[in-house]
């Protein structure tokens, strides 16, 4: 789903579930809540789009509109949604993400920044590097590994108790004496990344790793106190620097679970 994975304890906020329950009994869909937040981020360029501090405030709080809509769309599309539905929540966030930034340059040349258009394109080129920087590490991570070598039959008789592949026969008698406690069927499984064990649940470290991926909500934030404190090529700069830091962790430790949006 999309961007607001950073922030996903907003979809348990009252206001968030308020506004979810009042889109279904209006029977509006996933889809038409992600049409919503579009139409309000086209609403902010426009308002960015002006130059002047009063656009920039109107354009700022239609983008926290905008990313109030996802937490409804997330909220009200559940844990499950079909393909087609990922499909145009990517669309329409890049399409509008994108129209933001042509609004920004548009009211940078209106207020004296000549070069607001070369900044835009620098961002959107970093935008995109992140894009695919984070996707080669989610496919590298999700891709099998090369098949190991089969064993000859009478090694794995001979020394299939000494094999430190094979699963012991009895896992929790074996974690209970080597002092590891029993896993808890209510508590979250433990994935393994490379020679690591980390927990699914979440942590001060997985919160760092997706501020680290630079997502959707974190680059709106950006957007809007920048646009409102300082000139629009502080915005587009912290946009690149954003964009950079995030490539370099995608290559440093890919997630194939964080940052996609």
């Amino acid at each position: 789903m999309t961007g607001a994975g950073a922030f996903s304890a907003a979809g348990r906020w009252t206001p968030v579930r308020a506004a979810a329950g009042a889109a279904a009994r209006a029977e509006l869909t996933p889809a038409a809540v992600t049409r919503i937040g579009a139409v309000l981020g086209v609403l902010a360029a426009l308002w960015f789009s002006s130059g002047d501090l009063r656009g920039a405030v109107a354009g700022s709080v239609l983008l926290g509109a905008v990313l109030f809509c996802d937490e409804v769309r997330d909220v009200r599309a559940g844990p499950r949604q079909d393909a087609l539905a990922d499909w145009l929540d990517v669309v329409l966030g890049r399409l509008r993400e994108y129209a933001v930034y042509a609004g920004l340059a548009i009211g940078g040349v209106l207020a004296g920044a000549e070069d607001a258009w070369a900044w835009a394109a620098g961002a959107l080129i970093a935008h995109a590097l992140r894009d695919t920087a984070i996707a080669s590490g989610t496919a590298g991570a999700a891709a099998p590994g090369p098949a190991a070598p089969r064993r000859r039959e009478w090694s794995s008789a001979v020394l299939g108790g000494l094999d430190p592949e094979r699963p012991p026969a009895d896992p929790d008698f074996t974690r209970e004496l080597l002092g590891d406690p029993v896993p808890d069927p209510g508590r979250p499984r433990r994935r393994r990344s490379g020679s690591y064990a980390l927990a699914a649940r979440p942590g001060p470290l997985s919160g760092l790793r997706a501020a680290a991926c630079f997502p959707e909500p974190m680059r709106f934030l950006v957007i809007a106190v920048t646009a409102v404190l300082a000139d629009v090529r502080v915005t587009f700069i912290a946009l690149i620097v954003g964009c950079a830091i995030a490539v370099t962790a995608a290559l440093v430790d890919p997630r194939p679970d964080e940052g996609r949006r």
